[in-house]
C-alpha cells in the first residue's frame, strides 16, 4: 500500500480488537497484569458494564512512582475519564494527529459508545513502516 492510501485508510482496519478491559474495582496490581497478559499498553475501564475511561501504562508507572499500593489502589481512582477516542471511519492521520496533539499512545476505537478496538502509536508506525517500505 503507498503512502497515501496508507494514512487515508480507516482505523477499522489496522485497530486491535476486542479491547482488554478490566472493571472500576480492579485493583492497580489487576490492572498491570491484564496490560501483561494481553501485551498491551492500555486497558479500558467499565462501570457497571459502561465505558467509564481508559488506564495506560503511564498511567500505572505514574501510581506506582507516587507510592501507590498495587493492591489498595483501584481502577476506578486512577483511570482517565476525558480521553482522545476515534471512530471506526475515522482516518488513521486524523486519529494519529489527535494522538500526537493529546500526547497519548492509545485511542479507544467507539461504537455506540463501546469500545470496539484500541488503536496504539506502534499501530501507526506500523503502518507507515510497510507503506515506506
Amino acid at each position: 500500500m503507498d503512502l497515501p492510501s496508507a494514512v487515508t485508510q480507516p482505523v477499522s482496519g489496522l485497530m486491535s480488537s476486542p479491547v482488554a478491559a478490566v472493571d472500576a474495582g480492579a485493583t492497580l496490581r489487576e490492572v498491570a497484569e491484564a496490560m501483561a497478559a494481553n501485551e498491551i499498553g492500555a486497558v479500558t475501564v467499565l462501570a457497571d458494564g459502561h465505558l467509564a475511561g481508559i488506564v495506560s501504562e503511564r498511567d500505572v508507572v505514574t501510581h506506582l512512582a507516587d507510592g501507590a499500593h498495587p493492591d489498595h489502589l483501584l481502577a476506578a481512582d486512577m483511570f482517565t475519564a476525558e480521553f482522545v477516542s476515534a471512530a471506526p471511519e475515522d482516518r488513521l492521520l486524523d486519529v494519529a494527529r489527535r494522538m500526537v496533539a493529546a500526547r497519548v499512545r492509545h485511542v479507544p476505537v467507539l461504537e455506540d459508545g463501546q469500545a470496539v478496538g484500541m488503536v496504539s502509536m506502534r499501530d501507526v508506525a506500523a503502518v507507515l513502516v510497510a507503506a515506506l517500505g
